[in-house]
């Protein structure tokens, strides 16, 4: 039986110590390590990996998808630099690969861990991972077949759910987890995914997160009402569970002083 080869494509700005952590993690499993640089920093290039140097525009699309125009190999391992997969979940990924000829993609819990007291619609106790047992689960795809037909989509929050459908391609739900550190942090980068986000706004107004993601990082921005709207427009438009769980979430954090929303 032939091997299934599998690609990591992962890209990063200048978190090289990072990134050769997750390199060194998949060594096993991976035939093929793509990064995709989009910072000005240079990095000393072996036969080790494939590197990319593609210049940043506000855009986590057209960086992937450049990258994904290098990988050779049957599946792409899709993975950001504060991720993480461990043995366990390597191995559910070896397996999938290797399972049905009629699945082009898998979908994957992108566990966001969150420190204790942290306050957010979501948040679900999970087995402890290096300290951690509060986190948030959320579904994407990251492991998928290369197939020319299969590319990522919009500015942040980059999917590839729009081009699956397109072509008619199959994906299923899977049991690998991702380990994800960038909720730890995220008061950091809160502004400017709100900023990206209310571009996608902007410029997909049609698609159902759009929404969704504008009222994600409206929150972390301290913009509880604005956070509030943009899931309430979402609700209307589309009637999902998807927008009224995070509304419900939000009525409590509303509070009126002098008749104004803070």
């Amino acid at each position: 039986m032939k091997k299934n080869k599998i690609a990591l494509l992962i890209m990063c700005c200048d978190e090289f110590k990072l990134v050769k952590d997750i390199i060194k993690s998949v060594e096993g499993i991976c035939d093929e390590k793509i990064v995709v640089i989009t910072g000005d920093k240079k990095v000393k290039e072996s036969g080790e990996c494939k590197i990319l140097y593609f210049p940043w525009g506000d855009d986590y699309s057209a960086p992937l998808n450049a990258g994904l125009r290098l990988c050779k190999s049957d599946w792409v391992l899709r993975l950001d630099s504060d991720e993480e997969i461990d043995e366990i979940n390597l191995k559910r990924v070896q397996k999938a690969v290797s399972l049905r000829d009629d699945i082009s993609a898998y979908e994957v819990s992108q566990r966001g861990y969150l420190p204790e007291k942290r306050v957010e619609f979501g948040v679900k106790l999970v087995p402890e991972y290096k300290g951690y047992t509060n986190a948030v689960d959320d579904t994407c795809i990251r492991l998928f077949r290369n197939d020319p037909r299969v590319y990522y989509q919009y500015n942040t929050h980059e999917t590839l759910y729009n081009s699956l459908r397109r072509a008619n391609l199959k994906y299923v739900k899977s049991n690998i987890v991702i380990h994800h550190w960038g909720k730890l942090n995220m008061k950091e980068k809160a502004p400017y995914y709100y900023q990206l986000a209310k571009d996608r706004l902007r410029r997909y107004p049609e698609d159902m997160q759009s929404y969704y993601y504008l009222g994600i990082s409206a929150e972390f921005t301290g913009k509880v009402e604005e956070s509030y709207q943009a899931f309430l427009a979402g609700y209307k438009k589309y009637r999902s569970e998807y927008y009224r769980v995070p509304m419900e979430h939000l009525k409590q954090k509303r509070r009126v002083t002098n008749g104004r929303f803070n």
